[in-house]
């Protein structure tokens, strides 16, 4: 097997000059073709007469472990089809140092992540934008649940835990409400709205009507208008919570009977007759009772004037605010201006003239 092809054949007899020997070497080529100078698969000679491997000549018996390094591999030459499948595992994902790194929103398929898919531990879902459920997130909420028939269903299941629903606004300023529930009566405006707000200055719960200035709490089971509707609206503390305030008043209380005070002697202390100076107010005050019109009023009412009670009191000299009978209340109005109000309880004051007669 000839791997060469000399440059010049001597035969028996020739003389061997210098220019002939030189020809010998100077003019010598590698022989082309299989199991000549190469194997021709691996290796060929060039029509320029040098040596070049062939297309596809270096198989992977021919590299050396960690030959092969980023620096070897041209830019786009390993393709979808040069990736044996599972070949790339979270190993070979390098972690995101910022937002140009690691896997993009663009590298991510359609529907390609499912619930499956989302950490069932991670208690932290951090989004810097709006988010949209069932619609495209909107700029005014943070998240933005939008569809036909039952939008949202809010359920957890926290037998014997704290609240099973847990809303908080961490924004200490302002006056915005914590949960606001907004309907649509007609076109496309949203003109019914209930705002439920606690104030951390008052510490109260406010519940606010967004078309004006009437609010409605109905109590009711589900026999419905049955006539058979029971159910209870109390505090949670016995005896410590009231229903209104010096100057957050109700106008009026309708009701079926009259009300119910504690009138236990388990209750009571300090059990005595009225003295003859209480009884002397008692009969004074007998003959204090006006008819007048509240300013603004229509109709004419029967009553006392807490002043003039209060002055019966003074006049046999016994202090009225003493009497749970007569209320005075003080607070500071909105405009900063300190204000009084007297009152009486009349169903004390009713008893107190019936021991006078």
């Amino acid at each position: 097997m000839a791997i060469l092809s000399k440059g010049n054949t001597y035969t028996s007899g020739d003389s061997v000059t210098a220019s002939n020997l030189n020809a010998l070497v100077d003019s010598a080529t590698f022989v082309s073709g299989s199991n000549q100078t190469t194997d021709n698969s691996t290796l060929e000679v060039h029509s320029g007469g040098y040596l070049q491997v062939k297309d596809d000549g270096i198989t992977n018996a021919k590299i050396a472990t960690g030959a092969v390094n980023a620096d070897s591999i041209a830019a786009d030459a390993v393709g979808n089809s040069e990736l044996a499948d599972n070949a790339v595992q979270t190993a070979n994902i390098a972690d995101s140092t910022g937002a140009s790194d690691g896997v993009t929103t663009a590298k991510i398929a359609t529907n390609a992540i499912t619930a499956a898919k989302i950490s069932s531990t991670d208690t932290t879902f951090n989004v810097d934008t709006n988010v949209g459920i069932g619609a495209v997130a909107g700029s005014t909420f943070k998240l933005n649940v939008t569809g036909t028939g039952n939008n949202a269903n809010f359920q957890a299941d926290n037998a014997g835990g704290a609240s099973s629903i847990f809303v908080r606004n961490n924004s200490n300023t302002g006056t915005s409400a914590i949960v606001q529930l907004v309907g649509q009566t007609g076109g496309t405006s949203y003109s019914k709205s209930l705002n439920i707000d606690l104030s951390s200055a008052n510490n109260y719960l406010q519940m606010v009507h967004g078309d004006g200035d009437g609010i409605g709490v109905r109590l009711q089971n589900s026999n419905g208008g049955s006539g058979s509707e029971s159910g209870s609206l109390y505090p949670t503390f016995d005896n410590k919570t009231k229903l209104g305030d010096t100057n957050n008043r109700w106008a009026q209380l309708y009701a079926g009977t009259a009300t119910i005070a504690t009138s236990d002697r388990n209750e009571k202390e300090e059990i005595e007759e009225l003295s003859e100076a209480e009884k002397r107010v008692a009969q004074a005050c007998k003959g204090l009772v006006r008819k007048f019109k509240f300013k603004g009023g229509v109709r004419k009412h029967i009553g006392v004037i807490a002043q003039d009670v209060r002055d019966a009191f003074s006049a046999e000299g016994l202090d009225a605010t003493q009497y749970g009978l007569f209320c005075s209340d003080t607070w500071t109005d909105e405009n900063g201006v300190v204000v009084t109000r007297l009152g009486i309880r009349y169903d004390e004051l009713l008893a107190f003239i019936i021991s006078a007669l």
